[in-house]
Formats: C-alpha cells, structure tokens, sequence
C-alpha cells in the first residue's frame, strides 16, 4: 500500500472529476526549489480558491493587526505618546543651544551692573581724600563700561538666539504649512485633513523612540497573539527552544511569505544542526511561537540543514474534510492513483495505492480508526478489480449493511480465519512461481488479471485473533506467523493486508507482525509505550507521540502516519457518514461495478472461498449463509416470517402495521430502506411488492387485516395469522 500525495502521471478523466475540487483548493508547489524562476510567488495566487483563501486570511490579518494596534495605544509605544514625544523633540530643536548663550550674557551682564553699581557707591561717599576719590572715579568709570559692554553682549547675544529660533522654527512649520496649503488648494478639506495627518505621522516618526530609547519592535510578538510571522520571529524562537546557539544563525532562503491561512519560509540553519535536531524540537518550538505544536510542519529539502517551515494561523485539523468519492458510483483505479485516505497539515488529501505494503492502524476506543478503515473500503469498493475480504474481530453488525458486496465477510471468528490465512498462504506461493515464470520481482498492473486480481484482507480489532491467552488462543501463534508472512511478501504479488485494533499492545501486536507492515498509523493512544508499539521503538522519544493527542471529538481521525513514501506526518482520516449509509452507498455502487464485468461476489470463480467451501462446507462470500457474517447454515437463521412475527410481538398490540413492518426490515435487509431519493409514494408500494414476493418465495400466505392505531386503522396483519403460517410453513 503506497501513500502518495498526487494522482498518478498516467491521465485518468474519471478521477480528475472525483477530485477536481481537492485540486482546486490544494495543489502541492509546482517548484519545490525556493530559489527556482518564481521562488515568492505563492501557489494561492495561481487558483481562484486561492485568492478567496488569500482574501479571507486578510480580513483576518486586518482584524487581529487593528485589535493589536488598539493595545498598543495604551502603552508608551502608541501613536498619541509617539506624537507627543515628536512635538516635545521638535519644540526642544525649534529652542536650540542659544538659550544657555543668552542666559550667560545675561549673568555677566548682571554680574557688570552691580560692579558698577559698588563703583559708584564708593565714589559718592562724602569725606574722602582728593587721591582716593579720584582713583575711585577711575573705578567707576572703568565698571561702567564693562557693564555698558555686558549689556550690550547681552542684547546681541538674545537677539541672535531669536534670529535661530525664528530660522528653525520656519524650517520645521513651513513644511507643514506647504502642506497644508497645497492640500487645502488641491483637494480643500480633505487635502487639509491629509496634509494635518501627515504632519501628525512626522511627529509620530521622530517620536518613535522612547526617552529610554526603546524602540517597538515584534521581538515579543507570537503567531498565537495574531502577529506576523517574521525573519525577527523565527531567529528568536529558534534560539529559545534551543534548536541553535548565540554562534549560530538561521539563514533565510526565502523571505517569509504567506501561503493560504498559513505562512511558509525556507530556512537553512548552521552549526552542524539538522532537521532531525529541529523536528525534535518541535514542542519547544510551537511554544516559543505561542502555537499548539499540530499547527506546526516542518519538512527537510534534500539537505540535513534545509527545511521548510511552516505554519498554519489556526488549526489545520479543525474541520472534517468528507471523503471526495462519497455519492459517486464511477470507478477508481486504487493500484495506479490510490484511494483518498486522509488529509495532512497542509491540506493535501493523502492517498494510499493498493499496490506496495500492508498498513496498520491502532488507536483507543472513538480515536477514528475505525473511520480509516471505513475510507479504505469506500474506495475498495469503487475498484471493481478488487475482492474485499474482511474479519470482524469486533463482531458487532458494523459491516452487516455492507455483507452483500465484500467477497468474504467473517465475525468473530479466530478458526475461520485461520483456515482462510492457510488458504492465501499458498495463493501467494501460487502467485509468487508466476512471476518467477515471467522473471520480474513484482506484480504490475498488467500483470493483476494473470496473476487473480487485487486481494484486499481487512482484520479488524486483531486482539481477537493474536491474544494467546484469549478465548481462542490456540489460533494466535499460527495466525500471527501467517499474517506477518503476508504482510511481508503479499503486497508484492497483490495481496494486501490492512490491520486494525483498539489494543495497541506487544501481545496483540506482535514485534515481527508490525515490522512486515511498512505502513503504520498510530491514532491517539494512552501511552507513549503504546504509540511506539505501532510506529515502532523510539519513535515517542523523536516526538511522534500519538499519546499527545487530546482526548476529544475535535480529534478523532487524528495520528502519526508512517509510510516509506512519506515519512512521519500528521494527518487526519477522511469522513465517512457510515451512520448515514455513506459507506453502504459506496458498497451498493461498487456491486453494481462488479456486476456490470460479472465479478460480483457469488456471482464468479472464487478460488479462496471456493476452496474453503470444500474444507469447511460454507462459503463465507457476502457473509456467508446467513448473510451476517457467521459460519452456520442458513436454516438456522430467522427468515422474513419470523422476523415479522418478531416486530408483531415487539408492537405489544397483537397485530402489526405496515409502515411497523416496513421500518423494522429496513434495519433488517437494505432492499427494505427507502432510498436516499425515493419518495413516499414509489417507496410503499416497491416495499410492498417486495413483501409479498419474499413470502411467496418462502411458499406462505398470510390474510391481510385491519389494525387500530389511535384514531387510525391502517392494514397489516394479525400476529396469529403470522405464527399461524409460521407452523404451516414448518
């Protein structure tokens, strides 16, 4: 079984109808090299879904940016603070230097005045002698020049300061006047109001820095706050998980650009750091970025120090996404183009070809495995080359709807499958000696008819085959070996397992078993030890811990995926309404497909169950005898009769109504359910054509009566004319 995640080279018109709309919305990048001829043109800008997408993830940006702004105003980095510091900056230029100069000049000017002053009150006192008074004269004549002189550094020094100021205040408010001027000339108020914000955006700009000298920045900003993903931002979160050291650096090979609802860069790291070292980190990582870690892909690029980073602005798995070939009834080619089987972070759908290596898939109770499974057989079913074969270990009547149209269909039944497992043994032996014949390694898709068709085993919940100690036990060891034996060499002659369980133990699920199936999908689990029984040792410890998962519906279908194709990845299975017959759609459109080429089961050679019928007396085609998947003459089962005579004694009225009648065999046999278009007025009457001649078939008669339901009396039939003809019958 091979995972790809695009359709085959070879054209098929039938499939590109499937799954036209998937390739619409997610195309993987045309050039893988980021530094190709087109290296930051986006794939969203080539599809018009992308540029919807694209729209749809601005208008997000543009509200998560305004929210951020609005926070930032209360904070010293705001815009009113930014302008206010811008004023304070431009008024303290506009000042200049000149104010110190004056006020010196001043205070020697001052310092001058009262030296003239003390001259003069020296020289005015009375009774001093000639020689003294005339050396005081001197004195103060002296002073009073140094304090004319002052007086006048003074004025010239103030008016000089007014000169500059004036000079720099025309400088910093003519701008701001021609544009106001030429705004309210050009344009009138508007232009005024633009021309005022620009002045404002000045300020703002020369404000930007606090009187800390702090700058805004994003050095603290995080994808899960809303904020751009930045060269700034991954260098810092690289550092803080501790993916690189302050002598390394992350070198961008591309800038970060925005893909969809998500942003992508190319990144190279230094110091001898690979992806492996960052995939490790990716807890610390996501943490560092303020996401959860499954909103996180990385993925290397050919070299051990290229990755590409990627990153999803919400959750990628938030949202089911229905299998593509739900209501179709055309047929696939599952060997060549593969069968839509889950989805990946990026929202590529993953498709698995029934051509390569067997799968296994093991989560807890309502993890979605049983929904993998439902996805593998929606597409088995539209493969009419296929011959679906399929164990219930559960025994529940999960697959009852679907008996009619699965080749094999056994429940809970350990010696059955057993004898089946011999059975395909030796047809792999068979196949094996063909291509031996032909001198090739592996089957072809030339090769499927020669060799018998493609056979598709199902096991699910194997902890009722492999347990030892189980009520069955005497069966494991031998059913083991067979299956690993399968799962080893089958895929290479078209014969593929899938496995499944919701016991992810050593005991259920064997070293050897799970390492003959190289392709693995862990749903969540309870434990690490768990997870690493599916995925393999060590592989919790790398960070592939399906035990991580959260335990809700949000997550069902959730898991690590392993395949020698793709690696580790984290997908989610498709959605399958198997409540809703989305699955028995599927079954009843694939019987029409085997019938058309005469394939269908019973209807054709089977040498599997042909030869299990000579061993064991009982085909188990379609569910065997009795149609539910259990391995006893059909005698033994009820017939229509019985079950309406069941359904009349379940009314507790004695009697039974039709529309009574026809609602319980419709959760007997589907040819009783009303079709998804079928009206009322063609369904009772097909209903009740068909009533009749299956009791003709069964060779009885039964009176038709009146019953009173309420205030009405439909027709149906007395429950003693039922058992009557019941005892009649036998």
């Amino acid at each position: 079984m091979t995972i790809e995640t695009l359709p085959g080279s070879t054209p098929d018109p039938d499939w590109d109808r499937l799954i036209a709309n998937y390739a619409a919305t997610y195309k993987e990048p045309a050039a893988t090299d980021p530094m190709s001829d087109l290296p930051l043109v986006p794939d969203w800008t080539r599809t018009g879904s992308g540029w919807k997408n694209r729209g749809s993830a601005a208008r997000l940006n543009s509200t998560r940016a305004f929210r951020r702004w609005v926070r930032r105003q209360t904070t010293e980095h705001g815009h009113a603070s930014q302008i206010s510091r811008g004023l304070r900056r431009t008024f303290t230029w506009v000042q200049g230097v000149e104010g110190s100069q004056v006020a010196v000049a001043k205070h020697e000017a001052s310092r001058a005045h009262h030296a003239y002053k003390a001259a003069k009150w020296a020289h005015d006192k009375r009774f001093v002698p000639g020689k003294e008074k005339d050396k005081r004269q001197a004195d103060m004549d002296k002073a009073s020049i140094a304090s004319a002189s002052a007086l006048a550094g003074y004025k010239k020094a103030r008016k000089e300061a007014r000169t500059r100021r004036a000079l720099r205040g025309a400088a910093a408010l003519a701008p701001i006047a021609a544009a106001e001027a030429t705004g309210l000339y050009l344009i009138g108020s508007p232009g005024g109001i633009l021309a005022t914000g620009s002045a404002l955006a000045a300020f703002a700009l020369m404000g930007r820095r606090t009187n800390d000298g702090q700058v805004y920045n994003d050095r603290t900003a995080k994808i899960g706050d809303g904020d751009r993903m930045t060269d700034d931002m991954i260098d810092r979160a690289f550092r803080d998980a501790g993916i690189i050291k302050a002598d390394q650096a992350v070198i961008f090979r591309s800038p970060v650009i925005q893909d969809g609802k998500a942003w992508l860069v190319h990144i190279e790291v230094t110091g001898s750091v690979t992806v492996d070292d960052v995939r490790k980190k990716t807890k610390q990582l996501a943490s560092a970025l303020g996401i959860p870690r499954h909103q996180m892909d990385i993925r290397d690029e050919g070299r051990e120090d290229h990755l590409s980073l990627w990153v999803s602005m919400s959750d990628p798995f938030g949202r089911a996404t229905a299998n593509p070939l739900i209501g179709t009834d055309s047929k696939v080619n599952a060997w060549r183009d593969g069968l839509p089987l889950g989805f990946d972070k990026r929202g590529s759908i993953i498709l698995a070809t029934i051509s390569d290596y067997s799968l296994l898939v093991a989560g807890a109770t309502r993890s979605g495995k049983g929904m993998a499974i439902a996805n593998i057989l929606v597409g088995a079913m539209l493969d009419p080359r296929i011959r679906v074969r399929l164990f219930d270990g559960k025994g529940t009547g999960e697959y009852v709807g679907i008996a009619k149209s699965l080749d094999t269909f056994v429940r809970r039944n350990p010696e059955r499958l057993l004898q089946f497992l011999k059975i395909v043994a030796a047809e792999l032996e068979r196949r094996t000696e063909i291509l031996v014949d032909l001198g090739v390694s592996k089957a072809t898709e030339e090769l499927l008819e020669q060799l018998g068709g493609i056979e598709l085993v199902i096991v699910d919940e194997l902890a009722t085959y492999t347990v030892k100690g189980g009520l069955n036990g005497q069966y494991a060891e031998e059913i083991v070996e067979l299956l690993a034996q399968i799962a080893a060499v089958g895929a290479a002659v078209g014969i593929v397992l899938v496995l499944a369980t919701q016991t992810p133990k050593v005991d259920v699920v064997p070293s050897r078993l799970r390492g003959n199936c190289a392709g693995r999908w862990a749903m969540r689990v309870e434990s690490a030890s768990a997870s690493n029984t599916i995925l393999g040792d060590g592989a919790a410890g790398d960070g592939y811990d399906s035990s991580e998962i959260p335990n809700s519906k949000a997550t069902r279908g959730r898991g690590w995926l392993t395949t020698p194709d793709t690696g580790y990845i984290e997908a989610r299975s498709l959605f399958v309404d198997v409540e809703n017959g989305d699955l028995r759609k599927a079954a009843m459109a694939g019987l029409e497909l085997r019938r058309a080429i005469k394939r269908a089961p019973g209807d054709c050679a089977d040498p599997i169950e042909d030869q299990l019928a000579k061993e064991t007396g009982i085909s188990m085609t379609a569910g065997g005898p009795t149609g539910k998947g259990t391995a006893v003459q059909a005698e033994s089962e009820p017939d229509l009769l019985d079950h309406l005579i069941k359904a009349a004694t379940a009314t507790g009225e004695g009697d039974l109504s039709r529309a009574e009648a026809y609602a319980y065999l419709a959760n007997v046999d589907a040819e009783f359910a009303k079709g998804p278009e079928e009206e009322d007025a063609a369904y009772a009457p097909r209903v009740g054509k068909l009533l009749k001649a299956r009791l003709d078939a069964l060779g009885v008669e039964v009176p038709v009566a009146t019953v009173q339901r309420g205030t009405q009396r439909p027709r149906g039939w007395r429950l003693s004319d039922l058992t009557a003809a019941r005892a009649g019958a036998r």
